[in-house]
């Protein structure tokens, strides 16, 4: 008799962490679905980081999908390095108004333990979209982001050379019967174009261009890093800086003149935090700055960036 087959030729079933993606034109289309879909059963609405920006050109990407949605929404308190106040979450969980949290993963990198994140959140009936917009993959390996919330929603375009498009996965399929919405769907060009690329490779690179550019802020007066330390599987979007002095806006325009064009996440924030209500979420946009480690860099280039990110703190933080 022969035996049972126990190790087959070739695998057959999805890894445990393999969730379906549905494509988006947009990070902030996924969100704005899922809002609408979970209203549909739960009039509760979301609760928001109080760090939301505002772009002249964009709009916000947090809260204009939320307003879109008709979801109500707070917010809960972070500190100067975005670390959610759990203490803060909590009571405003307790109040029973909300049936989301959002948790973003600024800039490609953990604020806090999602799984106590969500933890937290489960105790008061409370799912969890992670926001994973700055990052592509999550990460590079092992505990990546995206993998403890109910749902979580990417975005391509912020971390690619395409135009547009997004992703959400929905872990438990709760959204399965509730269609996208035409304007929110990736057309398939863009899937075509997103499948060409070699995401792995540009995350790679970009993780060892971070490496560089902060191995420089390191030694340059007047500027620290946002995050004293980057998990190794992390990959960053940009590498966030403060300034010191409120000398960031100088510093922006300096770096410009030299060739360089960095961000600033986020210099302005909605009008629904008001600077006497959220005094650190204000202090902190005066003061950030991302400078860019994007894998379209050239490897040519990399001196003369070293060179005039050197030469404008000089100038512009001199003593």
């Amino acid at each position: 008799m022969a035996m049972p087959v126990f190790i087959e030729k070739e695998a057959k079933r999805p890894p445990p962490d393999a969730f379906p993606r549905v494509y988006t034109r947009s990070a902030r289309a996924a969100l704005r679905h899922i809002l609408r879909a979970r209203l549909k059963h739960d009039a509760r609405g979301i609760l928001l980081p109080a760090y939301v920006g505002l772009s002249p050109k964009e709009g916000s990407g947090v809260l204009d999908p939320v307003k879109e949605a008709g979801a109500p929404f707070d917010f809960y308190e972070v500190s100067e390095r975005l670390v959610p106040d759990l203490d803060d979450l909590e009571r405003k969980l307790a109040t029973g108004r909300f049936q989301l949290a959002l948790l973003i993963h600024y800039f490609g990198c953990a604020q806090v333990d999602a799984g106590d994140f969500v933890r937290r959140c489960q105790r008061h009936d409370v799912q969890v979209v992670e926001d994973c917009a700055h990052t592509l993959l999550g990460g590079l390996r092992g505990e990546r982001l995206g993998m403890k919330g109910a749902f979580a929603i990417f975005s391509i375009h912020k971390s690619t050379w395409l135009l547009e498009g997004g992703f959400y996965y929905d872990r438990a399929g709760e959204l399965g019967d509730t269609p996208l919405d035409e304007r929110d769907a990736l057309d398939r060009s863009g899937l075509e174009a997103f499948s060409r690329l070699d995401l792995v490779s540009a995350a790679q690179r970009r993780r060892r261009l971070y490496d560089l550019v902060a191995s420089w802020v390191v030694e340059l007066p007047g500027l620290e890093l946002f995050f004293p330390r980057v998990p190794a599987n992390a990959v960053p979007l940009n590498c966030p800086v403060i300034v010191a002095g409120g000398k960031r806006e100088p510093l922006y325009f300096q770096l410009i003149e030299r060739g360089i064009l960095p961000t600033a996440l986020y210099h302005t924030l909605i009008p629904e935090l008001a600077a006497d209500r959220y005094p650190i979420a204000h202090r902190l946009s005066r003061n950030i700055l991302n400078l860019p480690t994007h894998p379209d860099i050239l490897d040519g280039n990399l001196d003369e960036y070293r060179d005039a990110l050197r030469a404008s703190v000089q100038e512009v933080l001199r003593t």
